[in-house]
């Protein structure tokens, strides 16, 4: 019995490595800009100056969830 690949399936984990690795680098991304001494700061100065990195926090990920999870407006549903 011999394995044959296809060129399907290779193109298949071709696109799948390329996913995982794009998909990995997300948290990278999202803590690359981010300015822990600020957040230090703001931690030490009280509680209310530490809501505000908090929140936005917050709401980028909320926003990335909903850009990932939702189709655009107008898009086919094969």
């Amino acid at each position: 019995m011999t394995c044959q690949t296809s060129g399907a399936d290779v193109a298949a984990c071709l696109f799948l490595s390329v996913g995982i690795f794009g998909t990995s680098l997300i948290p990278f991304f999202l803590l690359v800009d981010a300015d822990f001494a600020e957040l230090g700061r703001s931690l030490r100065a009280g509680t209310a100056a530490a809501v505000r990195p908090t929140r936005e926090a917050l709401r980028d990920a909320a926003a990335l969830v909903l850009l990932l999870t939702t189709s655009p407006k107008g898009a086919t549903h094969v």
